[in-house]
């Protein structure tokens, strides 16, 4: 039975119409999907042959100039002004438009992540999606916290902290070793529902920090340091669900 989806998705794919991270959702379809996988093939082949077959000829000079000459001239509306309305008025209501904005300005600063993520963060988030591109989440694969912790520690200068934490609903999954930022590190993997949990630890010599939170490309990010190891956990989890799980998968290995 073919993909329902094998008429739409794999055309706007090829098309660009996704961001991540509808982009990761679909490209990770199309790789399961041999349906998808050959429309989207068919898709390229296509706009390959449209560029390199069909003659290509240049306007001649002077077209758009002409075009542009013979196109009707508009004339921009006038604005009628309302009479009566006092300089005063007028100066409170600017004054109170622009509290207003400013106000508006204030809480978007205040809600909404400022600037790009640092380079741990966005490569993080990297190695996150890779992880779920390549179905490559784990290098062991166990809910033993007992075999995951000795089996990282022994190829890496960091040991972090393993938790079965699926009483809490955060069953442990494994782990793997990784790459963020150019940082060898480590990658243990909880899962909540069908949500995946990435918790990233590499050495970080220097002070203990406190919870950070962020989102960007779709996906929620918490990161700390505590005892010479920097941590992020990636997901797209809830914010808030995130920020919990963070607190309990920080505290000491059982």
């Amino acid at each position: 039975m073919a993909c329902d989806r094998s008429a739409t998705l794999p055309a706007l794919l090829a098309d660009g119409a996704f961001r991540q991270p509808r982009r990761f959702l679909a490209e990770r379809h199309v790789g399961r999907c041999p349906d998808c996988a050959m429309a989207l093939d068919e898709r390229h082949a296509a706009k390959t042959m449209l560029r390199t077959k069909l003659p290509f000829h240049r306007a001649p000079p002077g077209l758009a100039a002409r075009i542009g000459a013979a196109l009707p001239r508009e004339t921009p509306p006038v604005v009628a002004r309302r009479r009566g309305l006092s300089q005063t008025f007028a100066g409170g209501l600017a004054s109170g438009t622009i509290g207003a904005l400013a106000g508006v300005a204030a809480t978007l600063l205040a809600v909404l992540p400022l600037g790009a993520p640092d380079a741990a963060v966005q490569g993080a988030i990297d190695s996150h999606i890779r992880s779920l591109m390549a179905d490559h989440l784990t290098d062991v694969a166990t809910s033993d916290q007992h075999t995951v912790k000795p089996w990282l520690s022994a190829r890496l200068d960091v040991s972090p902290p393993v938790r079965d934490m699926a009483d809490l609903g955060f069953p442990l999954v494994g782990g793997r070793l990784d790459y963020v930022a150019g940082h060898k590190g480590a990658a243990v993997v909880y899962r909540h529902a069908k949500h995946v949990i990435n918790v990233f630890a590499w050495a970080a010599p220097g002070s203990d920090t406190g919870f950070a939170e962020r989102a960007h490309q779709g996906f929620n990010v918490v990161s700390w340091r505590r005892g010479g190891i920097a941590y992020c956990a990636v997901s797209d989890l809830e914010p808030d669900q995130l920020a919990a799980f963070a607190r309990l998968a920080s505290g000491p290995a059982s």
